[in-house]
Order: C-alpha cells, then sequence, then structure tokens
C-alpha cells in the first residue's frame, strides 16, 4: 500500500469531523505514515497520532459535550461549561485563555514531545511579525498546539524566541502540501463548512470576525488547489456551525456523514482495490 499522509484543516468546532474521517481510516485499517494539522486540525490529528482511535476520541468528545434530549437552556449551559474549561481572559489581549484546555489534551496524549508520538505529526503555526508559516514536528508539543490555535484577538499567541506565533490558519489552513515529502498519496479534510445567508443581512460583530476570517482561509485553500491537487480532498458539508459552536458536535457528526461515505468508496477505489477500479 501507499504512503498515506492526512491533512486535517482548520475550522474551530467544524474540525471535530476529523474524527468521523478518521473512523473510516480505522475501519479500512490504514495507517497514516505522517499528519499535518492547522489550529483544530492540529488538536485532533495529534490526539490521533498519540496512538489513540478515532472511535475512542469521539467517545471522549460525546462525553463531554453531547447531552441527550438537550433543551435550548441545557445548549446555552453547555456553552458555559465549555468556555470555563478554556478559561475567560477578561484583562488581557485575548477573549479566552486556553492553559486548561491544553492541559487537558496533554493529558489525553499522554506524552510531552513529537518525537513519542507513535506517528509522525507536522503542525502549523504563523509568525506574525514575520507573516510566514512555522511548521513544528519536533519537541513540545503543548507548545506547538497552543500556537497552531491561536487564534487572533481569541487566544494569546505564543512567544518563542522572540518570535510570535498565532493560528496557522492564517498562513496554511490545510497543510497537506507539507505531507509529499514523506508520502506518495495524499488526502486533505477540509472542514471550512458553509453559513446561510443571515436573514438580517448585516451580521453580527462576531459573525463578522469569525467569517472574515474564514473567507480569508478559503481563498487560501483555493489557491493551493489550483496549484497543486491532493491525491483526494474531502470538503464535508457542514453547514451553520460558527467558530466556537463545540457545543454542537451531534450536529456535525450528523452532517459528516455523506462525506464519510464518500471518503470510504474513494478510498477502497484508490488504495484498497485498485484493481477494481
Amino acid at each position: 500500500m501507499a504512503d498515506v499522509g492526512i491533512a486535517l484543516g482548520g475550522g474551530g468546532a467544524k474540525g471535530l469531523a476529523h474524527i468521523c474521517m478518521l473512523e473510516v481510516i480505522d475501519e479500512l485499517g490504514i495507517r497514516p505514515t505522517c499528519i499535518a494539522g492547522t489550529s483544530i486540525g492540529a488538536i485532533v490529528g495529534v490526539l490521533y497520532a498519540s496512538g489513540l482511535s478515532a472511535r475512542s476520541i469521539r467517545q471522549e468528545i460525546e462525553r463531554e459535550l453531547i447531552q441527550d434530549g438537550a433543551n435550548l437552556t441545557d445548549a446555552v449551559k453547555t456553552v458555559f461549561q465549555w468556555l470555563q474549561v478554556v478559561d475567560i481572559n477578561w484583562h488581557g489581549n485575548s477573549l479566552l485563555d486556553a492553559g486548561t484546555f491544553l492541559d487537558d489534551l496533554m493529558n489525553h496524549v499522554g506524552v510531552d514531545r513529537f518525537e513519542q508520538l507513535d506517528i509522525p505529526m507536522k503542525v502549523v503555526a504563523a509568525d506574525f511579525w514575520r507573516r510566514s508559516p512555522v511548521v513544528f514536528e519536533t519537541g513540545d508539543i503543548k507548545t506547538a498546539i497552543h500556537a497552531s490555535m491561536a487564534l487572533p484577538g481569541i487566544f494569546n499567541p505564543v512567544v518563542i524566541d522572540g518570535h510570535v506565533l498565532v493560528d496557522g490558519g492564517v498562513v496554511n489552513p490545510l497543510p497537506y502540501n507539507l505531507l509529499a515529502p514523506e508520502c506518495d498519496f495524499t488526502i486533505a479534510i477540509d472542514v471550512m463548512g458553509n453559513r446561510t445567508e443571515s436573514t438580517s443581512l448585516v451580521p453580527s460583530m462576531a459573525e463578522s470576525v469569525f467569517n472574515s476570517f474564514q473567507i480569508m482561509q478559503r481563498t487560501i485553500i483555493n489557491q493551493q488547489i489550483d496549484r497543486a491537487k491532493p491525491d483526494l480532498y474531502v470538503v464535508p458539508d457542514i453547514v451553520d456551525i460558527q467558530m466556537l459552536e463545540f457545543y454542537k458536535a451531534d450536529s456535525i457528526f450528523r452532517q459528516v456523514g455523506p462525506a464519510c461515505d464518500q471518503l470510504r468508496e474513494q478510498l477502497e477505489r484508490c488504495l484498497l482495490f485498485p484493481d477494481d477500479a
């Protein structure tokens, strides 16, 4: 079988869809040679690269974020529970403090350094002042994940050796180009999703900030695709999930079903049973 590389893109809460994609990878018995991830893609990717199955990752998400039969009050309560996990930072230069979340993440990962992961992993961040990508593949995992998810204005940037690092989505939101040296078959999972036009037409402040950021990322991805396509490009049709709406995990998992079927069919045709194509 070919050396398979998987790129997991950014997209906030919509990145929970990556877990379902990885479940398909597990079902088919495919072991990636390398994973590259940006922001939420880096978070899911490092959990998977640590040796956790996609199913176990999903079960943990469902345990923490999904409530059976939740009504509107319960949903709002879940949002506040999520915000408590990442801590609100009212007095700094960002809205949220990721410290508690990162500590919990690393407890699940179980190792501290990239060199200890079961699958090689590349994590993308951006150098704020130099306006250039930074790729982590050795050293401290927690620092790399923090930098990769440091959405400007939402989470504090990470400072390393005088370099200010922010969310990798501003430079490479779907980093399949990083897989080519090690992999001869690349899978890119694009979880940008879509938004329905608001009836009020003019977006709220939060919608303006988040959707503008994702417009920029969509433009970058489209330009990457025009230059060089991955072997498989999967785009789950995730609709009306905003950046921090992790409490909608159940909706995300339902919406991603058709894309899982698409990925399964394409992998069987291209990798597992190419002679039958």
